[in-house]
């Protein structure tokens, strides 16, 4: 009798074990890989949630649409260069993201050219991590629409059509490290979105506005940001922040406290260009005022030594070399002396006879 209880006891027990290997497997990640020629919309339709989804180096052309949440897309080689994806159709966006807890990261995402469409579209998403992306030739670069809890960082967006960064209805995102330059139009907007969170980005060289934040956008803080453009546009809203509180650490253009912002222009016109920092701390010695006449000021403005000459490249030249003597030389010195400028180098070229 106590046999047949030991048998009842051991048999129950290896039927739990194989039910705790079934629920184990269920809800095991899994990477899956997607090589050249296959597709990475494919791959999104077969995954769980928690899988992760490696792309190998190579050219993809396909729109991807992703509905499923909690799952990793990224390049196997983290190098935008060599791990590209084009739009099949420049009417849709290259990306189209509707879940929560996506990553995409280390792709080249080009083709969503038509107006209106992107390279990475969030709508209706939370907590997603778009980073290390490079985004060419849309419409726009990085779209978050109706979305929270985003977070954005090392992006760069360049020559797209109408916006590099749009933020629409957007509330609660982080953007960080990316930047937004060459774009035709506008580089970050801030359109009708509060809360949100921009720190450590290079805004510069773009067509109409470099950032550009509507008065219909509250409480976002704006700081540590390298600024430089020919035009950007402020409007007031409510709560909004253009610097926090002097802190200790390496700024955008390297200095050495964390302020506000580094605001310059192309032909060195701009707030930080001009400013005085007399006690050499990096932090401009005077407020910018009404930032482009809104109610804002950023009351710790970047500045950087603006004038730091380095390596100077010599180079001559002599006309004629060939002649009978005496001979009249003509020596032309097109020397190029670099000049630390703000957040880069300016080269100025020394022509002398």
């Amino acid at each position: 009798m106590d046999g047949g209880i030991g048998i009842k006891k051991l048999t129950a027990l290896l039927v739990s074990i194989f039910i705790l290997a079934l629920i184990s497997g269920i809800g095991a990640a899994t990477e899956i890989i997607v090589q050249p020629g296959s597709s990475i919309q494919t791959a999104v339709n077969n995954s769980n949630s928690g899988d992760l989804i490696t792309v190998k180096p190579g050219t993809y052309t396909e729109n991807i649409n992703i509905t499923k949440s909690n799952i990793t897309i990224r390049s196997e080689s983290g190098n935008p260069a060599n791990t590209i994806i084009k739009a099949r159709n420049s009417g849709t966006n290259v990306f189209s993201l509707q879940a929560n807890n996506v990553k995409i990261s280390g792709f080249q995402i080009v083709g969503a050219s038509r107006s209106g469409y992107a390279g990475i579209c969030l709508s209706s998403c939370n907590n997603c991590t778009i980073e290390n992306n490079k985004l060419l030739n849309n419409s726009y670069g990085i779209y978050i629409l109706n979305s929270k809890g985003d977070k954005l960082s090392k992006n760069t967006a360049m020559n797209n059509g109408e916006y590099g960064i749009l933020l629409g209805t957007a509330t609660y995102n982080i953007l960080s490290g990316n930047t937004a330059s060459g774009n035709k139009a506008n580089g970050i907007h801030i359109g009708n979105s509060d809360g949100n969170t921009l720190s450590g980005n290079t805004i510069r060289n773009n067509n109409i506005y470099g950032l550009f934040a509507c008065g219909r956008s509250d409480k976002n803080l704006i700081y540590n940001n390298y600024v430089n453009d020919t035009n950007i546009s402020i409007r007031n809203g409510i709560g909004n922040a253009y610097n926090t509180t002097k802190t200790a650490g390496t700024n955008v253009v390297g200095g050495s406290y964390i302020g506000g912002n580094f605001w310059a222009k192309p032909d060195g016109t701009g707030f930080s260009d001009t400013a005085v920092d007399k006690d050499g701390d990096g932090i401009s010695d005077s407020v910018y005022k009404n930032i482009t006449g809104s109610i804002y000021s950023d009351y710790l403005p970047l500045i950087t030594n603006r004038s730091e000459t380095v390596n100077p490249v010599a180079a001559f030249s002599a006309s004629p070399t060939l002649g009978k003597a005496p001979l009249n030389v003509t020596f032309t010195d097109s020397s190029i002396v670099h000049q630390q400028h703000g957040n880069g180098l300016l080269e100025t070229e020394q022509t002398q006879q």
